[in-house]
């Protein structure tokens, strides 16, 4: 009910001496306008974003490389339009952790504009064409790439899914 913030999100810093309160980093909001540019503009996906940045060489709020999921995380934050969701789930059992989600009408739900860096258009236009993406990569079950030349040829029986190349690079 009182708005409480996460500890570590990408675009603000904890104000010092206060314990749930954020302020807006300049330089990462910056970079968050940036990736919904990105996005909703240029039409690139997630994966090709977190290419872009790493490219560019900027870092995560710990330091490490962006990828796929760090963009989708930012992409459907609603912190970035100033509305701070609390109360999503609770613990069933303090013992093991294990956490049941409640329903959203019993979430607690707080509006900070100070905390506003991207416009509600742009985060319920981000939300609704990943939806959509999701939605027909789940109805092709291929792969839109042809940048290989093997890419959605190879499929999984019990799925259907297209399989891709995945190239990592580990340094010993």
């Amino acid at each position: 009910e009182n708005g409480k913030v996460p500890n570590i999100v990408y675009g603000y810093d904890k104000i010092k001496g206060e314990l749930f309160s954020l302020k807006i980093n300049e330089k990462e909001a910056d970079i968050v306008r940036y990736i919904y540019d990105l996005y909703l503009r240029q039409d690139y996906g997630a994966n090709k974003i977190s290419k872009i940045l790493n490219s560019k060489g900027l870092k995560t709020k710990r330091g490490c490389r962006w990828n796929q999921n760090g963009i989708c995380r930012i992409l459907t934050n609603p912190i970035y339009t100033g509305k701070v969701i609390n109360g999503k789930e609770e613990v069933k059992d303090f013992l093991t952790g294990t956490r049941e989600k409640k329903p959203e009408d019993d979430w607690i739900i707080t509006y900070n504009q100070n905390l506003r860096i991207i416009s509600d258009e742009d985060f319920y236009s981000a939300t609704a064409l990943m939806k959509k993406r999701n939605e027909d990569f789940n109805m092709n079950r291929t792969r839109q790439s042809n940048r290989f030349p093997f890419s959605t040829l190879i499929k999984c029986m019990d799925c259907g899914y297209s399989f891709r190349r995945v190239h990592r690079t580990f340094k010993h």
